[in-house]
């Protein structure tokens, strides 16, 4: 669940829709919901294509999860 809490977390601090970021990762706003509801379990690819779109690396994306993680 930290992965999808990150993910929503960061789009909507970035004010990003989800069908917004669906576009700019070349997949479907259904999915991003399925990921944001810890649903579906994304590939390294597509969690490299959102950190890109949020503006950071893939390591940065992962640290920031990690976080998530040590909170729960």
């Amino acid at each position: 669940m930290a992965v999808a809490q990150v993910i929503k977390e960061l789009r909507k601090k970035k004010h990003i829709s989800q069908e917004k970021l669906a576009d700019a990762i070349d997949s479907h706003q259904v999915y991003i919901s399925e990921i944001e509801k810890g649903k579906k379990i994304p590939s390294i690819t597509i969690l490299y294509n959102i950190a890109h779109c949020f503006g950071m690396s893939l390591t940065e994306f992962v640290g920031t999860i990690e976080e998530k993680l040590n909170d729960l």
